[in-house]
């Protein structure tokens, strides 16, 4: 008997469908009582390492029976169920059908009995298996209700709402279903029960405890809704949030959306840390089905948000900066940083990348959809609704909610259908080959450093890399045209120096008059060489390194030329970099400029001692 024949059987003799124990999953389903939707059976598909082929092994609920069959042949113990009332069967390797189906049977009365002992160890031997050659006709099997417990103090609401379960429904829907009906009819029941009883259970439901654990469950919620927090079992836990995505017990969907926010702050992340991952991914969903704004879907979205930004300016590039962009390729590659031309020449490579960049993702222009194929591919993903949550799904149109340039989401009948962009394999090697081959093509057009060895790559994304420069180079053509007049700013100077002058009293001047000739001297005492290599260094790049090398003041010259100091010591360290191969200068804790006490020495050599 296979997997296949052992769900045509189940199904065709008791009625029951084994259920995936996660949604969507093939490898673990179980079959659960009508009575109380406990597991007595659970299917495992194991497959074999370097096999696709896999092994199905069932797991029976048998009770104390369990240890009696278990060491007969195609018996064995469990699997997944570490329990002495269970026992495996593996179904590829046992050929006894009869067996099976005995023990199955066995399990099923078992569980329709509320594992009460009333059937005999004997009739798994004695009593012949069902003539399988006549054809079944399904027939109803009668309701039946849990043995009532011995418990004088169930309140009348509980009694009423576990009667409230259908059990006409299959489990696979009516978990669901049977969940949201019970949990609006307890929406407001409030408990003060003295006993605590704990509860573990996946995917937990109202109809999953005893009488002693829903009252314990209310008794907590009742505390939790007054602001009193304290830790309770996990799965106490799972059901109060599942009633809040089902908005039970809440006027609409904000309130539920605080007292989740609210519920995460105090028990969350003071008791439970495990939850917040899954917390975390259904408050995305809650703001989402609910369409509680853009403002929250940017909160809770953030962090998507945010990895999503770099795809963002790598597609639309013509949407930001060149800065913005070269940024990307910055954290994207190793070649921005590495190759000594592009790092001695950004501002130009900066430029020219943002114009390669956006002739590149001209696919119709070139033939070649590079950005699909070389950076980020379109993926769409697909997940319930509240995944792994106990969500009942009412009528709801289908909506679409962007949640930036690259991501989106698409909701239909419980579903979410995610847009987002997906790196390729080998991405950071794509980007550092096409940086190669800009820093190769920008050397040789526009005469910057020695040439390059060429790289592999399509003759498409060449023809782009050379529009793109081309495209750089006019640009640039027509800012060097443009000329300022600079007569009528001299003019606007003189009339406002001698507006000033006007406004001036005699001592005003006289003091000016005495702060220039001071500065002048000071100038004077400044040794700046004549040197027939000054490195390109202008006359106040030349001053300001010289004061700083011999220790005097330099802030008088600065004011009085209308200079920028950090402006002067970047130019310092570009232009000494080729020679140094670091930068000279750098700014203290009190932002004043200083030479680097490790080149102090080889810059008196090359300007003072020369």
């Amino acid at each position: 008997m296979d997997s296949n024949q052992l769900f045509k059987y189940v199904y065709a003799k008791y009625g029951l469908k084994f259920e995936p124990i996660v949604s969507g999953s093939t490898d673990t389903y179980v079959l659960m009582s009508p009575l109380d939707s406990s597991y007595f059976a659970m299917l495992s598909r194991i497959k074999d390492k370097g096999n696709d082929n896999s092994d199905a092994v069932l797991d029976l609920k048998c009770g104390e029976f369990a240890s009696t069959i278990r060491d007969l042949p195609g018996f064995m113990d469990p699997v997944r169920i570490t329990s002495e009332n269970w026992v495996g069967i593996a179904l590829k390797h046992n050929y006894n059908d009869q067996a099976i189906k005995k023990a199955l049977d066995y399990a099923f009365k078992l569980a329709m009995n509320d594992q009460g002992t009333n059937v005999t160890k004997s009739q798994y031997f004695y009593i012949p298996g069902e003539k399988t050659e006549e054809k079944y006709q399904a027939q109803p099997i009668k309701q039946r209700l849990p043995r009532r417990q011995v418990n004088d103090e169930i309140p009348d609401k509980i009694r009423q709402m576990r009667e409230l379960y259908d059990y006409s429904i299959f489990p696979s829907t009516g978990r669901q279903k049977n969940f949201y009906i019970q949990g609006q009819f307890m929406a407001d029941y409030e408990d003060k029960y003295k006993k605590y009883f704990s509860f573990k259970r996946f995917f937990p439901t109202y109809h999953d405890m005893n009488v002693g654990q829903l009252r314990s469950y209310f008794t907590w919620r009742t505390k939790i809704r007054k602001g009193k927090y304290h830790r309770a079992s996990t799965s106490y836990v799972y059901v109060y949030l599942y009633e809040l995505f089902n908005n039970i017990g809440v006027e609409d969907p904000q309130a539920g959306y605080e007292r989740l926010i609210d519920f995460e702050k105090n028990y969350v992340d003071e008791f439970d840390l495990g939850i917040k991952t899954y917390l975390d991914d259904w408050l995305k969903d809650y703001v989402l089905y609910y369409e509680l704004g853009k403002e929250k879907i940017a909160e809770h979205f953030a962090q998507k948000i945010e990895q999503d930004h770099d795809s963002e300016i790598l597609h639309y590039p013509q949407k930001y900066t060149a800065e913005e962009l070269a940024e990307v390729f910055a954290k994207k590659t190793t070649y921005w940083k590495s190759s000594k031309v592009i790092v001695k020449n950004k501002p130009i490579f900066t430029q020219i990348l943002k114009c390669v960049w956006q002739e590149l993702l001209d696919a119709k222009k070139y033939g070649i959809a590079y950005y699909s194929s070389f950076v980020d591919k379109p993926k769409v993903v697909e997940r319930p609704v509240f995944k792994s949550g106990v969500f009942y799904r009412k009528a709801k149109k289908p909506m679409t909610v962007k949640i930036d340039d690259v991501r989106e989401y698409h909701y239909q009948k419980g579903w979410w259908h995610i847009r987002l962009e997906e790196a390729v394999p080998r991405q950071r090697t794509n980007l550092n080959t096409f940086l190669h081959e800009v820093d190769r093509l920008v050397r040789e057009k526009l005469k910057l450093g020695r040439a390059i060895k060429p790289r592999f790559i399509d003759q498409a994304v060449l023809r782009a890399i050379e529009a793109g420069i081309a495209v750089y180079q006019k640009q640039k053509a027509k800012i060097d045209q443009i000329r300022i007049d600079f007569s009528d700013l001299d003019k606007i100077r003189a009339n406002a120096s001698v507006t000033r002058d006007s406004l001036l009293t005699d001592e005003e001047k006289q003091l000016e008059q005495e702060e220039q000739e001071q500065v002048k001297k000071q100038e004077q005492k400044i040794e700046v060489p004549v040197s027939e290599d000054d490195y390109g260094l202008d006359q106040d790049e030349m001053f300001l390194l010289m004061t700083l090398l011999q220790e005097k003041p330099w802030q008088d010259y600065v004011q009085k030329h209308h200079l920028m100091v950090s402006i002067l010591a970047d130019n310092i360290n570009e232009k000494l970099f080729d020679e140094i191969g670091d930068s000279v200068i750098e700014f203290n804790e009190q932002d004043q400029p200083q030479i680097i006490e490790d080149y102090q020495e080889d810059l008196k050599e090359l300007f003072l001692k020369g």
